[in-house]
């Protein structure tokens, strides 16, 4: 019995993935306080093994992503010298350090894989899945119902269904380049929950993502896709049935079309209404501090700053001073936190998959998904902060635009295997 033990590579990509917080509630259920203090430790203590062992195998990265590197840890001993300096420690503050140190995750999962690129993608994407549901079935089961949906009870954080566009994609890849209808019907399964725990920066995202996939498939790859011919007969079929089942659905639950067209108005004016608003209240109340210290951010003076979003109805900040501040957009955190500098060094390894993609003549089909996916970074991240998770799939995805080539079959090489064919077949003649 022969057995495969490619499975185990996956465990560098799994550890970072383990730090959603889908994960965290299975390993601490139902203990809000024990999962805050595990998360906490994993995220920092992760971070500082990731940089040590970015350092004990520098040589393994490219010339550019060692640059990247070396930004990033003098950027940190910049903040561990004023940390010094001014407070008389090294890591006065920790939380302003985890903003920057979460980016050693990427050159983490890139330099591993750099010198054991052995990574599996159906291994990812079922760790992926069975995670999501098993969180969904055994923590969260009340969010899979008619009420939950209608009551905008999603239950399951946004990180996690945001991960469930890379089984989409993969299944959806699947079903298009190797005609497998059940990796459509998966593919169709994901969407779905996609959709049904509506999250509504996630539905952007995806369609996003969906463009981005199209556009790389098109231009990208020597094996184009006739979208019409794959998707129009199924794809048909299954709007059919779509269609009455939804008639029947909605006919014993009309508040479920309510609560789409609530969504799609709270999408389309963001600023007023919904988590949108929210978002851009939050926004406002620090765009002087970030106008002010756009350049180098605010730092620790930023951590120590009072909170400075307020709800009207009890004349109170939203959250207590003293624990930094807790933004609901990636971009205000950088910005805040480490300004314009800040954002170039994470711009330095979220370009460079895409940057690259363009570059090459023709793309595999896992860097497809994988560039397509971390594109999706500059939508979700105007929303919602960017999930640990996030650093370990773009890590995947600068070693796969690094370590996988299209090979190509010129006139003049298929000729020259040919010649070798027929030279073997006289030689075997002659010593028969």
């Amino acid at each position: 019995m022969k057995l495969n033990y490619a499975f185990i590579f996956v465990i560098p990509l799994a550890l970072i993935l383990l730090m959603d917080q889908m994960f965290i509630e299975l390993l601490k259920p139902n203990d809000p306080y024990g999962q805050g203090i595990l998360l906490n430790t994993l995220v920092k203590g992760v971070a500082i093994l990731s940089m040590a062992y970015c350092v004990f195998y520098f040589q393994r990265m490219s010339k550019y992503m060692r640059f990247a590197f070396v930004m990033l840890l003098l950027y940190i001993g910049a903040l561990v010298f004023e940390s010094k300096y001014f407070y008389g420690t090294f890591m006065v503050y920790p939380h302003v350090f985890v903003k920057v140190m979460i980016y050693a995750y990427a050159f983490f999962v890139y330099t591993f894989y750099k010198a054991n690129y052995y990574l599996k993608p159906a291994h990812v994407v079922w760790f992926i899945l069975v995670g999501f549901w098993l969180n969904v079935l055994l923590i969260k089961p009340e969010s899979l119902s008619i009420s939950a949906f209608t009551q905008h009870e999603r239950g399951v954080y946004s990180t996690s269904v945001y991960m469930l566009i890379v089984p989409f994609l993969y299944f959806l890849s699947n079903y298009f380049y190797k005609g497998k209808f059940m990796s459509l019907f998966w593919a169709l399964f994901v969407l779905f929950a996609i959709f049904f725990f509506q999250h509504r920066t996630v539905w952007i995202s995806t369609a996003f993502v969906l463009g981005i996939y199209y556009l790389l498939i098109r231009f990208k790859t020597d094996k184009p896709i006739n979208f019409v011919a794959k998707l129009l007969p199924v794809g048909g079929t299954l709007a059919v049935l779509g269609i009455i089942a939804s008639a029947f659905v909605l006919s014993q639950h009309p508040e479920i079309l309510q609560k789409v067209q609530d969504s799609i108005s709270d999408i389309e004016n963001y600023d007023k209404q919904g988590t949108g608003g929210w978002r851009y209240i939050q926004i406002m109340s620090y765009l002087p501090f970030i106008q002010e210290n756009f350049f180098f951010g605010m730092r620790f003076e930023g951590f120590e700053l009072p909170i400075q979003f307020w709800r009207d109805d009890i004349d109170a900040p939203v959250f207590e001073d003293g624990n930094g501040h807790h933004f609901h957009s990636f971009y205000v955190e950088v910005l805040f936190y480490t300004g314009f500098v800040g954002l170039i060094l994470y711009w330095l390894i979220a370009w460079y998959p895409v940057v690259m993609a363009i570059k090459k003549r023709k793309l595999t089909i896992t860097q497809i998904i994988l560039v397509a996916f971390v594109s999706s970074n500059f939508i979700f991240g105007i929303s919602y902060v960017l999930p640990v998770f996030y650093y370990a799939i773009l890590g995947w995805a600068i070693v796969a635009i690094e370590e996988e080539f299209v090979t190509y079959n010129s006139f003049v090489k298929n000729s020259g295997q040919r010649m070798q064919m027929r030279r073997n077949q006289v030689q075997h003649l002659e010593h028969a």
